[in-house]
């Protein structure tokens, strides 16, 4: 987004994350921030998306989930909007699962 003119205070900001499997996408979380509000923590809670979901329709150990960060602005005029670091944080045997899981993954498709 553009920066705002010398002398005109910034317009709010929304910061959205979701989440998508590239047939649906379900917004998470949103916040408004002004420049006021300097940096926030913004988190979300991706737990309901972690680990193996039985199914009838679909391969579950195939999809993929993107976590989609997005901002524009919120009102009138030019916006500054900056994602400072983003991360995705687990604990160590939930890391352990997901890299074996990728490795079984990769592994199938290969011919």
């Amino acid at each position: 987004m553009a920066p705002p003119t010398a002398g005109a205070s910034p317009a709010p900001a929304r910061f959205r994350i979701g989440i998508s499997d590239h047939r649906i996408y379900e917004g998470l979380a949103e916040k408004v921030l002004t420049g006021r509000d300097g940096w926030v923590e913004f988190t979300v809670d991706l737990s309901a998306y972690a680990g193996w979901k039985w199914s009838l329709f679909y391969r579950p150990d195939r999809v993929t989930w993107n976590v989609v960060l997005a901002a524009d602005a919120g009102g009138e005029g030019p916006a500054l909007a900056v994602w400072a670091a983003p991360e995705i944080v687990t604990d160590l045997v939930s890391a352990r699962e997901y890299v074996t899981r990728r490795q079984q993954m990769h592994a199938a498709r290969k011919p």
